[in-house]
């Protein structure tokens, strides 16, 4: 039976609700749980796209951060799985999909797993998944022509002509005086021109709304949009599709990213509005994003108050506003998921962040369980233990993460610099010179390390001077 393309609107609730805690976490940077929780969908769901593309995406980053050992040592995690596969691939090929999935979980870059995903694809008569295992061969090794060449064919059967020309121009590209590859070439560009035509027929716009060259370009590659001209450019060509009918999700979705990159606050949360009517449920991340455009929203108000120079009442109420909203969202999120411990630990920052230290506690306790916030977590109870005054369970907790931080980045330092002000608290001054010293070799401008280094110094000259 053949796999059938699904969008995030056609799968189950529970495949929907991974998803979207998946693109929250994703959000956060935390790859590998993102990787988890999006394999775990398409096992279930090998047709859902959008949760495919996602995860394809995640995995890619992630086996860009692989050294040269730990490649090594995912390439031998990856072996079972492909042996696995190849063995139920005839009589049961979505199980050799599954095990395709858990092997690319490891290193998406490997020809074994890739080759798995395309075989199984296409015994289950699945091209948008074959394509996907083949494209990373060729991402694998682009000098390679003969695997360029089987994309090429698989996104011609499959009418992607826009595809087939991207794939035949590398191969011109390699042979600029070979006859053969330029006709492939022209045909190719045919092929595309003619099912772009196909495609604004279906849609009624007859041409009406057409990709500029640079937008095609920016098209193929999300990522090169970085200037505001390229993202107002991107912009202009999802609302011109919008305006013809458009009613896709992942491109409204993409819509409002582009919105908030420029700060189109209103119109970033009234599109992600329009997609929580269209799902039935509200994804944390979007949540995420609203509240962040709605607060700065609120903050516009304020330097438009300071600008007209305002009352400083006025200012703080809308301030208070603020404190307000940012608390009645992370409580009501709680709520909503209450097993979800990296809301927790956000839930927590908010409370620390508004002065109440008990609840902060609590919630921090609960984060510790979040594998990438634990360390975080950890470092906050010390602030708060440190905020009651109870000082040795403080220096506990501060140690407690220091110990299992390798290098002196920006939570290390802000770490050692919390438990050094705790030992000088206490009285340890030869300690707490100990943290300030080690912050002092990476960065001599933090906070107030190199005054609270140089009063030691003086108090001891004093010292020696009085004795």
């Amino acid at each position: 039976m053949a796999i059938e393309k699904k969008t995030v609107a056609e799968v189950s609730a529970g495949a929907r609700n991974v998803y979207q805690k998946a693109a929250s976490v994703f959000a956060k940077n935390s790859v590998e749980y993102a990787i988890e929780l999006l394999k775990s969908v398409v096992q279930k769901e090998p047709g859902f796209i959008e949760a495919r593309n996602m995860l394809r995406d995640a995995e890619r980053r992630y086996s860009a951060s692989l050294g040269g050992f730990a490649r090594f040592i995912a390439s031998f995690k990856q072996i079972p799985w492909v042996t696995k596969g190849r063995s139920v691939l005839k009589k049961n090929p979505e199980l050799a999909l599954a095990y395709a999935e858990e092997a690319l979980a490891h290193n998406f870059l490997a020809r074994g797993p890739l080759m798995l995903l395309v075989d199984a694809g296409k015994a289950c008569e699945a091209p948008f998944i074959q394509m996907e295992g083949l494209e990373g061969i060729v991402e694998l090794d682009d000098k390679n022509e003969a695997n360029m060449k089987t994309l090429a064919e698989v996104y011609e059967a499959n009418g992607e002509g826009a595809k087939v020309l991207r794939i035949r121009q590398m191969i011109a590209a390699k042979h600029p005086d070979s006859l053969e590859a330029q006709a492939n070439l022209r045909a190719a560009a045919a092929l595309a021109s003619m099912e772009q035509n196909k495609a604004n027929a279906r849609n009624g716009r007859g041409g009406m709304y057409k990709k500029t060259d640079a937008t095609s370009d920016l098209l193929r590659d999300d990522r090169i949009v970085r200037s505001e001209e390229d993202i107002r450019k991107m912009i202009e060509y999802y609302e011109g599709l919008i305006a013809n009918g458009d009613t896709s999700i992942d491109n409204r979705r993409k819509l409002a990213e582009f919105y908030q990159r420029v700060s189109e606050f209103q119109k970033t949360i009234d599109t992600y509005k329009w997609i929580v009517e269209r799902l039935g449920t509200l994804d944390p991340n979007i949540d995420k994003a609203i509240e962040f455009c709605t607060i700065s929203l609120m903050k516009q108000k304020i330097e438009k108050l300071k600008a007209e120079n305002a009352s400083q009442d006025q200012i703080d109420a809308i301030t208070t506003e603020i404190n307000a909203y940012r608390l009645e969202r992370a409580e009501d999120r709680i709520k909503t998921y209450p097993n979800d411990t990296l809301i927790r630990y956000e839930a927590a920052v908010v409370y620390w962040d508004l002065g109440n230290v008990e609840k902060a506690l609590e919630q921090f306790q609960l984060a510790q369980r979040n594998p990438h916030k634990r360390l975080s977590a950890i470092a906050y109870l010390g602030r708060c233990f440190a905020a009651k005054e109870q000082y040795d369970m403080a220096v506990e907790q501060f140690e407690k993460a220091v110990k299992e931080m390798p290098t002196m980045d920006d939570l290390k330092m802000e770490t050692v610099y919390h438990l050094g002000v705790t030992y000088d608290a206490i009285g340890e001054s030869d300690k707490a010179l100990s943290c300030f010293k080690d912050i002092y070799a990476v960065n001599v401008g933090y906070e107030d390390v190199g005054k609270r280094i140089d009063d030691y110094y003086a108090k001891k000259r004093a010292e020696k001077q009085n004795a």
